[in-house]
């Protein structure tokens, strides 16, 4: 386990253990790391600071039901994803997580810090990104917390609840299909 690993989960313990220090360290540890995984489920600014809110009150007022692990941005991440489906499904704003074509895509800023600007970079970068586009949204997110978040299989599985060699089939799949996508002639799935 590396150093910031280790202060996280000494941080959670003393927190379940009330103190309200490290509770304000651990909001302000992960708010932006939940953030930018909310507005990239569902880019609704609003909605996302207010589930941030509620996962938080929440811990606060069950601290003493919670227990302890050895990945808090993983816990935090499977209980803010849990959340926010849960006020997506109750404001009827989408039927299903389907429905949203941009969830967990690459930005252009992510895509242009990937490459530098000639003929050959901008054509990769066009195809990259048409790529992504192609993949499904669990694709997507898989991706997103595997190689951006840098979680392990088995905290994937948890926030995304799958066993673990589907988790590890997702994500096979996943490369192949970008594999075969950027690499075909004319950037389209052979």
């Amino acid at each position: 386990m590396d150093e910031t690993r280790q202060n996280d989960v000494e941080c959670w313990n003393d927190f379940l253990q009330g103190d309200e220090i490290a509770f304000g360290k651990i909001y302000r540890r992960f708010y932006s790391s939940l953030y930018a995984y909310g507005i990239r489920m569902v880019g609704n600014r609003e909605m996302v600071i207010d589930t941030i809110q509620d996962l938080f009150v929440k811990l606060i007022l069950n601290c003493k039901n919670l227990h302890s692990t050895d990945n808090p941005e993983a816990y935090l991440l499977c209980a803010f994803r849990n959340k926010l489906l849960d006020a997506i499904q109750s404001s009827r704003r989408m039927e299903t997580i389907e429905e949203y074509q941009d969830f967990f895509s690459l930005n252009e800023e992510i895509i242009n810090s990937l490459f530098a600007k000639d003929d050959t970079d901008v054509i990769n970068e066009k195809k990259l990104a048409s790529a992504i586009a192609s993949l499904s949204t669990r694709q997507r997110e898989i991706l997103y917390l595997y190689y951006i978040r840098e979680l392990s299989y088995k905290e994937i599985t948890a926030i995304l609840e799958m066993n673990l060699q589907s988790c590890r089939n997702l994500l096979s799949r996943t490369l192949v299909h970008l594999r075969e996508y950027f690499f075909s002639d004319d950037g389209e799935k052979n």
